[in-house]
């Protein structure tokens, strides 16, 4: 490929900024056998002109500085590694492929999320714009170390606004400031700090317990993902967001919960403790949705057993860790890592061996990520056809190895599974989406 020049609205010098222990954390755990790249994608009833469209991704890379972020070496002694905002792309991220039927959708589909996005040129993300019957098919793959989902669509959205020769808004916060978590979560009095500490004792019991694991089936030899993509109707929506009841968000980790639970009954396996990655966006209200970087903490929330009684008692379960992360669960993991900032590379490099050698206890049972309502999908004008569907999901690394991510659009929830070839067959994983989706409408029905 070759590289793509943005407009003159992007610096004429490079700018550096550290990584943040948020992508810290990422970059150690992102290899090319497990890489860490967030999927996003939007559906279209219409077509896109292949350099209209290389034309928007150069002007909201121009915009967004993120997009544009490369890393720059560094030396085991240094405490972090940086970021170098380059004034152009180093490469042209977008791809175009034909695809005659959702077979051959599927095969690029897995092979673009089964690969690392490198970081040592920008932009630290890939695009392909699919061609198919009905419409176009755009799909987004970002490396999680520079962007977290919000950040993906933020910058998808800017690509769609100047595609569409509509303004981009600017961000409301300098990405500098945005991207300082520390200042953004610093516990505002000891009782805040002490409150903190003790939820993160409360999770002490992660360390003791290894969590369950879903039992594999159609499993192939070898690194990879592959992906199951649906969307519930508008009536079935609906009944998920019913007033008085449990939120959606319980609902769906309830649902992941139970849905593993029967997976592995049904495979002649015990379950024990099943807990759930649950990432929290750390961006405050009033940019919640915005600034195109990666700004979110993995928070945990597990069922035991006698959790797991009937409806009732894991829809109580699951709401109170989820009011616990709310009220500063999500922050406390702060307390725990803001420390790690001073430490050099050479002690944080061996994280992915410390976690083999803890048996992987640290590795959920499975990963449930919500984008939530989006009030403006990607819309590409009238000319590139009506938004049909935006599907995103989280990575998710071996023993866990399934990931499902959710957004809501036009009404409607849609669903994408994300599970590694080594745990499930594509067969398999289209039965499981369906017990899932059985039981998170059973859930919502009891918990009215």
């Amino acid at each position: 490929m070759t590289a793509l020049i943005v407009p003159g609205e992007a610096t004429a010098t490079p700018e550096r900024m550290p990584f943040t222990v948020i992508d810290q954390a990422v970059h150690l755990l992102d290899t090319a056998a497990e890489p860490w790249g967030i999927q996003l994608e939007v559906a279209l009833d219409g077509r896109l002109d292949e350099e209209r469209l290389r034309a928007a991704v150069g002007r909201a890379a121009a915009a967004h500085p993120m997009a544009r972020a490369r890393q720059l070496p560094a030396r085991r002694s240094d405490h972090t590694w940086t970021w170098e905002i380059a004034p152009s792309l180093d490469l042209d991220p977008v791809r175009v492929v034909t695809c005659l039927d959702e077979a051959a959708v599927s095969h690029v589909r897995d092979e673009l999320y089964s690969r690392q996005v490198p970081l040592v040129e920008s932009p630290p993300f890939r695009l392909v714009l699919v061609r198919r019957p009905g419409g176009d098919l755009l799909l987004f793959n970002a490396n999680h170390a520079a962007f977290d989902g919000f950040g993906c669509l933020r910058l998808l959205q800017a690509v769609a606004h100047h595609y569409a020769g509509r303004p981009d808004p600017t961000p409301a916060v300098a990405l500098e400031e945005a991207r300082d978590v520390h200042r953004l979560l610093a516990a505002p009095d000891r009782r805040s700090r002490i409150r903190r500490l003790r939820l993160l004792a409360g999770k002490a019991t992660d360390l003791i317990r290894t969590p369950a694991r879903l039992a594999a089936e159609g499993a192939r030899r070898g690194p990879g993902y592959r992906f199951h993509i649906s969307a519930l109707t508008e009536e079935q929506t609906r009944r998920l967001a019913s007033g008085g009841g449990p939120t959606i968000n319980d609902l769906l980790v309830a649902a992941v919960i139970r849905s593993v639970e029967g997976w592995n009954g049904e495979h002649g396996r015990d379950s024990g403790r099943i807990s759930l990655l649950v990432p929290v966006n750390l961006r405050p209200m009033e940019w919640r949705k915005d600034v195109v970087t990666n700004m979110v903490l993995e928070t945990r929330v597990a069922a035991d057993r006698s959790d797991r009684d009937d409806s009732d008692s894991l829809l109580a379960a699951v709401r109170t860790q989820s009011e616990g992360i709310k009220r500063g669960g999500g922050a406390a993991l702060m307390e725990l890592i803001g420390g790690w900032r001073s430490l050099p590379l050479w002690t944080k490099q061996p994280l992915r061996a410390l976690l083999t050698l803890t048996g992987s206890r640290l590795v959920c049972t499975a990963v449930a990520s919500n984008l939530g309502q989006l009030s403006e999908p990607p819309d590409f004008g009238s000319d590139a056809g009506a938004v049909r569907g935006v599907w995103f999901s989280a990575p998710a690394r071996m023993p866990c190895g399934l990931s499902l991510g959710v957004v809501t659009v036009s009404g409607r929830l849609h669903l994408s599974f994300r599970v590694r070839t080594q745990l499930l067959g594509a067969e398999a994983l289209g039965r499981f989406a369906g017990r899932f989706e059985a039981d998170l409408l059973a859930l919502a029905e009891a918990g009215r």
